[in-house]
């Protein structure tokens, strides 16, 4: 969901800006942002109290823990997205220290959150009939998996049956809200979706 912000634009008077960037740095929030009425992009420094609390990054088995500075009056939200140091990080639980949905800044103790700057590891099952296999791949978190579509793997293809997510069983859905796929092994097709590149060997 894109950011807003609830200003006048200087160029047709629209009262509210999308936000393109954001940036927090020496106590001050720096947005780059675009009038959705007009087009018109610039640049606003607002001053803002800012508030720590620490957090909590996964990339794949590991996890890396550092002090961040958060405005004190922004809401956060599980499953919102924030840059810190360049990096794209997806809200996965919010401490106040209490856990929580969502919360302004100032009452942030905790943040988990996974890095969406790097490819999601993604366990896939297969079953063959007789036994079932645990691959995994490296995948874009924004590619997207559907139900009864044919995948292939080096000389191997697969009917995904399956897609696990947060939030339960879906019929599609994008990487980054998979916990797992679940496939059959099905004879070469003529129209398939080729994973290859994305399997390293585990």
């Amino acid at each position: 969901m894109t950011e807003k912000l609830y200003i006048e634009c200087e160029n047709c008077g629209f009262e509210e800006q999308e936000v393109l960037k954001k940036k927090i740095y020496n106590k001050s929030a720096y947005y780059l942002v675009r009038c959705p009425n007009c087009g018109a992009v610039r640049e606003i420094v607002d001053k803002v109290k800012l508030s720590q609390a620490k957090l909590i990054i996964s990339r794949y088995d590991i996890s890396e823990s550092k002090i961040i500075n958060i405005p004190e009056d922004e809401t956060y939200k599980v499953g919102d997205t924030i840059e810190v140091d360049g990096e794209k990080i997806e809200i996965t639980k919010i401490e106040t220290p209490e856990p929580v949905k969502s919360a302004l800044g100032k009452d942030i103790k905790f943040i988990w959150g996974k890095s969406l700057s790097i490819p999601k590891k993604l366990g896939i099952s297969v079953n063959d009939g007789s036994k079932t296999y645990g691959i995994y791949i490296y995948i874009p978190n924004d590619f997207e998996f559907e139900v009864e579509k044919v995948y292939r793997i080096n000389d191997g293809f697969f009917r995904l049956k399956k897609i696990k997510t947060e939030k339960g069983a879906a019929k599609k859905s994008k990487a980054k809200d998979i916990k797992r796929l679940y496939g059959e092994v099905t004879k070469p097709v003529r129209n398939y979706v080729d994973l290859s590149k994305f399997y390293k060997g585990e």
